[in-house]
């Protein structure tokens, strides 16, 4: 990422890659949508694939004008957050994002599906649509068809498979990027890659896997993985031992350190087959773990000799937990966390960090000059981690100690109180 690159994708605020470079299929509130990225909002089409809808933005990048469904994005980058649009730019040279602009296209293209809520986890900062697990946890009801594996619908499936197909024809770099709920627990996804397998498709086609990285990479998988042409995984790995289970509940580190061992020995021999990304999400959850999270991947690609990936994603909702929402009284020991993040060596070290450097600094400016109040957001915060707590039988002030640690007794009296509201789930 070069300050040229910034600052060219900056003076281009309408112009984007994602809706010339990517599609994706995502049941919407019971509609089949097609949209680009996470940060489209899909509410300003009511239509079933509305492939019109994707060519309105591309018109509308076309003549200067930012799209209305890009809002977000714009608004983080008016609050000078690392928003998707500038992460997903960010790897390409000024005169690559100039070419897209002028052909209207990009050297690759990626089409992606997500299958169903179906999730071993129900992470803090998940909702019912993403985790069916979650959504049992917190007692909160799931919107039409979000549980519902679209591969099972005939209709569904015969258009993921002939736009595959049609893609694949235009494109010489081609990418199939399944998600879940947990994407490697998805029947729809273990489909998809035998029928990309059996249609000869697989060796010239890479596939890009989003998981929480907890799912087990089974030789029978690897296997199958292996007959395509390039498979790079993007694991959410937001923190490390305790603070672990305190983001991704119920799941423990030690599970994540053994999957490691696996994709470790899987790239070393398959280093040009098989990627691997890093891609966290940081809240009022775990960013005080932040500078540990660094150290431990700084030693572990030490230690196995692996080109470290570290790609970071803004958390805009749920906006409890955004850290942008941390009163004032605490922020000093966040900036000084946030200033260790910007100078660690793992960023001197890994030239594929540089995103998430970028990311910290975003984040530090946005810390210093915050004259906000912010009382009620934290206040919302409290009242969702004890009745999250309550209901998982998780204590905050253990395994997110480094925050807890801080708050005032009015705080600690706001979040004790509340623990009684709700019942256990487990």
């Amino acid at each position: 990422m070069s300050t040229e690159t910034i600052k060219w994708i900056k003076n281009n605020s309408a112009f984007c890659v994602a809706p010339i470079s990517r599609s994706d299929f995502r049941m919407n509130h019971g509609k089949f949508k097609v949209t680009t990225c996470c940060n489209l909002d899909t509410s300003f089409s009511n239509k079933e694939l509305d492939f019109n809808f994707i060519e309105n933005i591309k018109t509308s990048m076309a003549s200067g004008k930012l799209p209305e469904s890009c809002w977000r994005c714009n608004l983080e980058e008016n609050n000078q957050a690392q928003s998707e649009r500038v992460k997903l730019m960010s790897h390409y040279s000024v005169d690559e994002l100039e070419q897209f602009k002028q052909s209207n296209k990009t050297d690759e293209f990626q089409f992606g599906m997500r299958f169903s809520n179906l999730c071993n986890l129900a992470c803090r900062s998940c909702n019912s649509d993403d985790s069916n697990l979650w959504a049992k946890i917190m007692d909160f009801p799931v919107s039409p068809g979000a549980d519902s594996d679209i591969s099972l619908n005939e209709l569904y499936w015969n258009e993921i498979t002939n736009m595959i197909r049609v893609k694949h024809k235009d494109n010489k770099r081609f990418i199939v990027h399944p998600i879940g709920g947990e994407t490697m627990l998805q029947p729809g996804f273990l489909k998809l890659i035998d029928w990309l397998i059996d249609e000869n498709l697989a060796s010239t086609t890479g596939l890009r896997i989003t998981t929480n990285f907890t799912v087990n990479l089974t030789e029978n998988l690897v296997e199958k993985l292996s007959q395509f042409w390039r498979v790079e995984v993007l694991a959410s790995i937001d923190s490390i031992g305790d603070n672990y289970h305190y983001v991704r509940w119920p799941a423990r580190f030690d599970k994540i350190e053994n999957n490691l061992k696996t994709v470790a020995l899987v790239i070393t021999q398959n280093p040009e087959k098989f990627l691997f990304q890093v891609t966290p999400v940081f809240s009022l959850n775990n960013i005080f773990y932040a500078v540990d999270y660094l150290d431990w991947w700084e030693n572990w690609a030490d230690q196995t000799q692996i080109e470290l990936s570290l790609n970071g994603i803004h958390l805009y909702q749920p906006i409890h937990l955004m850290m942008e929402n941390l009163p004032s009284q605490y922020r000093p020991i966040l900036i000084q966390t946030l200033e260790k993040c910007v100078d660690h060596n793992i960023f001197k070290k890994y030239k594929l960090t540089r995103v998430l450097h970028e990311y910290f600094i975003s984040m530090l400016e946005i810390l210093k000059n915050n004259t906000r109040d912010t009382e009620l957001a934290f206040v919302d915060y409290l009242k969702f981690t004890a009745d999250y707590d309550n209901r998982t039988k998780v204590n905050s002030y253990v395994l997110n100690s480094k925050l807890f640690n801080l708050l005032t007794h009015a705080h600690q009296h706001i979040y004790n109180s509340h623990l009684t509201h709700v019942q256990s789930k487990i």
